[in-house]
Parts: C-alpha cells; structure tokens; sequence
C-alpha cells in the first residue's frame, strides 16, 4: 500500500472521486503527475518521468480543444464548500504573445472547495463562462462544477486537480506531500482516490492517446486544437496511419504497419527517441500512384517499444469502397 503523509492527516483526508466525467484510457488520460522531486528535477510517485519540475498537480487531459468545447464536465472529488471561483477567462494556448496576459491567472477559469481538517481541492483550466458554483455553495461529491477547458497557462485541454493540506500540496495518488521522495512501488496503492477512481486511471507510462488513418501528415500538427482529422477516401493523394502518445522515454521507438488488400503498403519503426517526450507523434503512410486505392479493408497497427518489448499498441481499420 502507498505510504501515508502521516496517520493523522490520512485518517482525516477526504476519499477523492475523479474530477473528470470522461471515458478513462479513450477520451480523457492523465498527462501529468505531481513532481515530488524536491530539487531542480522532476519524477513523479512511481520515480517515472510522467510531470514537470514544479507541478503541484494532476492534470486530466482530454483529446483536444474541440473535443473539450463538445462538453466534459468537471466534478467535485469530495463534499465541500466553494472557497473561491474565477470565470471569463479565455481559452487560448499559451503562446509567448499572451503569456504576460495570464500572469496571476494561471489556473484560468476555476474552483477552489474546502473539506474537513485542512483539506482542499482546486480544479483549473475550466471553459469559459462553464462554472456553475459560487463562493459559499455547499458542494456534493460528483456534483459538476462547471466544464473542461483550456484557460490559463496550458498547452493542452485539461482539468487540474491540486490537493493540498493546511496549505500544502499532496500527491492524491499516495497520500503524500508532494515534496517527499518517490516509491518504486507506489503504483500498486490507491493513495486518497477511492477504489473505482484508482482502478480507472492505473498509473501508465508509454501511454497511446490515439491512432488512426489521414489524408493529409501536415494535420498531424493540429492534434491539440483538433483531433478529427481529413479521413482517405479512394482517391485521397496519400494514405497515412498516424500515432499519438504521451510519456515516452529516450530509447523509446514507434512502430507503424499498414496492410490492406494487396498486402503490406506501410512498414517503419522509428530511430530511438533521443530525450523524454510528454506527447509525441508519429506518422507513416503511402502516395498514391494510380487512380484509386483497392476497395477493401485497410488494417493500422501502432505501437511503442521499449527494450525491445511492446509497450502500448492500437489498432485501427479504415473500409474503402
């Protein structure tokens, strides 16, 4: 079991529900951890690679900006009462043009609950103009605070869950404060999030946000603005598979195959990656060189490999008439 911040304080912590109303490991993931590296470095619980220097939190990403815009509700973690809220603040990626424009409003459009015995929890990065609550409401676990969005300082859709105790950040997935060492073996525990919490987000490394075909590699780029991608037809110029991750390490290689009715028409793996890498994608495919792709069933196998071992796979199909 995860080691506890101290008897006391867990004893007394409140026993967390998700954040997010989502669909785990298909249109939500969680892209960082809470650093517990007290130093310039960063690692999260596991001593893995999934965070960055300074992060308090836990951040629930989802697909893209329009897929947030389509509407996933952020829920309260546990009983509370609203300490604080912001809304109007725009949703935009940080950019070096407007980054002086959010200083002070990090968090962007937000919630801030209290509970029992020094305990509260803060939801970042809302939608503008979703917050439902005010200052003052009593809050039940699972009731919905406002919407996930992209305020404040991001790079990517997402809510942001802090905990914190008498003012100080706690990891949720050990129960810890976020400036004590990491564990090997804290992935096994369940830390403050209740069991179906713990079960729907396992800690992932090497984790496939997505996978499948294109027309056009260029849009590839657009992932966190966009990720419905231009579809092949039979006559598209290219046919392209294409592969999205998060937390791959150096040494990391992807792998992409393609077959369809005349047999395999796409075979690559990648160089190793040089460096750790939050998101990554890749992509592979082939130019058209007659009038139209065979009619048929094209079949794409994405994976990442490490060590030589498989790490994370999906497959996807595509039916050309």
């Amino acid at each position: 079991m995860a080691a506890a911040l101290s008897a006391p304080a867990v004893a007394e912590a409140p026993r967390l529900s998700l954040p997010i109303r989502c669909e785990p490991g298909k249109t939500c993931f969680v892209q960082n951890y809470v650093d517990v590296d007290a130093g310039p470095g960063a690692q999260d619980y596991t001593c893995g690679s999934a965070t960055y220097d300074g992060h308090k939190g836990t951040d629930f990403r989802v697909l893209s900006a329009a897929a947030a815009r389509s509407g996933f509700d952020v829920l309260a973690a546990a009983d509370g009462i609203v300490r604080g809220v912001r809304d109007g603040v725009d949703d935009a990626f940080v950019t070096s043009d407007n980054k002086a424009n959010i200083a002070g409003r990090e968090c962007g459009n937000g919630v801030v609950l209290t509970h029992p015995d020094g305990w509260e929890t803060q939801y970042c990065h809302m939608l503008k103009g979703s917050v439902t609550v005010r200052t003052g409401d009593r809050i039940a676990r699972g009731q919905t605070l406002g919407r996930v969005g992209y305020s404040g300082l991001v790079e990517f859709a997402h809510v942001h869950l802090e905990v914190r105790h008498d003012g100080k950040p706690v990891d949720p997935f050990t129960g810890r404060s976020a400036t004590e060492a990491c564990m090997l073996e804290a992935a096994s525990g369940t830390g403050l999030w209740a069991e179906e919490a713990a079960r729907a987000f396992p800690y992932a490394t090497a984790e496939i946000l997505g996978a499948g075909f294109t027309s056009d590699p260029n849009s590839t780029e657009t992932l966190e603005t966009d990720d419905a991608l231009p579809q092949p037809s039979a006559t598209s110029a290219a046919l392209i598979l294409y592969l999205r991750a998060a937390n791959l390490k150096a040494g990391d290689r992807a792998r992409l195959k393609v077959s369809g009715p005349d047999g395999v028409l796409v075979e690559h793996t990648t160089e190793p990656m040089p460096r750790t890498k939050a998101t990554y994608r890749a992509f592979g495919g082939k130019k058209l060189k007659a009038e139209r792709w065979p009619a048929g069933t094209y079949t794409g196998t994405a994976e990442i490999i490490r060590d030589g071992k498989v790490l994370a796979s999906r497959s996807v199909e595509l039916t050309l008439d």
